[in-house]
């Protein structure tokens, strides 16, 4: 087929929109197995994927975070700005809040072996929190030794489409940078043997509030 024949293919192609006339249907209705308590379902798919999950309260959110702290010995801390709040509130040797350009800091950033970020939302399907915002850098979930995620039950949805529809309703259009974490980093290269912490967080916990 000719160049002009493949152009002419296109252009023609773009005339009929049968394929995408009504609504699309949310992958959602086809999952297999679905549970109809999300809240039930993301806590055993998120710990299938190695999260640790932690079941708390608005009012027990201090001392549910202060508990994992004493319990990983985290020595340092790094924050976003949006949390200055509850970092004040939480008893830990060092703390540093990311309201700073990288090169001002890079030198030290492994230097923080615990993060405590807010998440977006969770995706019970697959057992993933969403943490996409300009409040919670991505750095903060992969230079750490330890992540530590606050979802509101409230913002668990089903699927991945309905969480990238939820964020895309907010003004209209996905950011550039949407982040799902389905726990610790891990890789079964190395002679099919899993392997944890690799390119991000060895340990990945997820606060229910």
């Amino acid at each position: 087929m000719s160049k002009a024949e493949i152009f002419n293919a296109l252009k023609n192609g773009a005339k009929h929109e049968t394929l995408f006339s009504g609504a699309t249907p949310d992958p959602k209705e086809f999952i297999v197995g679905a549970d109809s308590d999300i809240v039930a379902e993301f806590i055993a798919r998120a710990s299938a994927n190695k999260s640790i999950i932690i079941e708390s309260s608005e009012q027990r959110l201090k001392d549910s975070i202060n508990e994992i702290i004493a319990k990983e010995n985290a020595k340092n801390l790094i924050y976003p700005q949006n949390l200055a709040f509850l970092a004040s509130e939480l008893e830990i040797e060092s703390k540093f809040a990311f309201d700073n350009d990288i090169e001002s800091f890079k030198e030290r950033i492994f230097d923080y072996d615990i993060s405590v970020i807010n998440a977006r939302g969770g995706v019970s399907s697959h057992g993933v929190t969403c943490v996409s915002s300009a409040e919670a850098p991505r750095l903060l979930s992969l230079a750490p030794k330890i992540c530590v995620v606050i979802l509101k039950r409230e913002n668990i949805v089903k699927s991945l489409s309905e969480q990238l529809n939820k964020i895309k309703a907010e003004d209209g259009r996905l950011p550039t940078n949407v982040v799902f974490i389905s726990g610790p980093s891990r890789t079964s290269d190395i002679e099919l043997q899993l392997v944890l912490g690799v390119h991000g967080s060895q340990i990945f916990y997820v606060v229910l509030v």
